[in-house]
């Protein structure tokens, strides 16, 4: 654990809310991915779980093939396909975010955001995620968002705003365009723009930041669909105290004792 994040990088984690890390998946484990996300594409209309997936307001004509109904969101990833729960458990992804907010993590969600062609900029803006959990014991709450394909500015990287969890939880309202989510972003959200910085990532690749992070999904404008995989994880004296609608695997063990969790 100790080798995959320095304590320079603990101390930049901790004044920024982020860390990037490179190359976390090796090319099969990114393929192994892709391919359930392929097969969760292609969700019949009728499973049981399809309300756990949501569309963007994209015609058919400007859609990738490879995902016809232009999803861009999904939550418990789990119940679609068993290869997302053994993701949970990827020891350098889990180690280092135990070195990150550890240590002993226990597991919080999993989703996924995927940026179709021709996805707007501000169609998943500035956001906090603890927005959907707060109150929390403490701040121990982060998310990992792992690449499967390259993304950068123009092609839907994540944007973050360094040092914006010191801000606390910040009031959130419905987005007001006509075209975008309908989930929760800040108010005053354009005051962030100047101050967000993205990153060019390689499928593979990880970006960690705590809950609080502002920060949001960045436009999409070329033919494919873009996708990473967003997983929480909290520190195991981390609790809800509030009402929390339990997601699959929430509250599992991760890291015990700087190693992965094997019962």
């Amino acid at each position: 654990m100790t080798t995959l994040v320095t304590p320079e990088e603990k101390a930049l984690f901790e004044e920024n809310g982020y860390h990037v890390l490179r190359a976390a998946l090796t090319p099969t484990q990114v393929q192994t991915y892709r391919e359930a996300m392929a097969r969760l594409f292609l969700t019949p209309d009728d499973h049981p779980y399809i309300s756990r997936l949501f569309c963007a307001d994209i015609p058919s004509a400007e859609r990738d093939a490879l995902n016809p109904r232009a999803l861009w969101n999904g939550f418990d990833l789990p119940l679609f396909d068993d290869r997302f729960y053994d993701l949970i458990f990827h020891p350098t992804i889990a180690l280092t975010m135990d070195a990150l907010i550890g240590p002993d993590l226990n597991f919080y969600e999993t989703c996924f955001v995927t940026k179709p062609p021709r996805f707007p900029g501000h169609f998943r803006d500035w956001h906090q995620d603890s927005d959907y959990f707060d109150p929390q014991t403490n701040d121990r709450n982060a998310a990992v968002i792992v690449y499967l394909d390259a993304m950068d500015a123009d092609s839907g990287a994540t944007n973050v705003v360094p040092g914006s969890h010191k801000l606390g939880a910040l009031p959130h309202i419905t987005p007001l365009e006509s075209v975008s989510s309908r989930h929760n972003e800040v108010a005053d959200k354009r005051k962030y723009d100047a101050q967000g910085v993205t990153f060019d990532f390689k499928a593979g690749d990880c970006l960690f930041f705590l809950a609080r992070v502002i920060h949001k999904a960045g436009g999409n404008s070329t033919n494919t669909s873009r996708t990473g995989l967003i997983y929480n994880y909290t520190r195991k004296d981390t609790f809800d105290l509030g009402k929390k609608n339990q997601s699959i695997a929430n509250s599992v063990p991760i890291t015990r004792n700087g190693q992965i969790y094997r019962p």
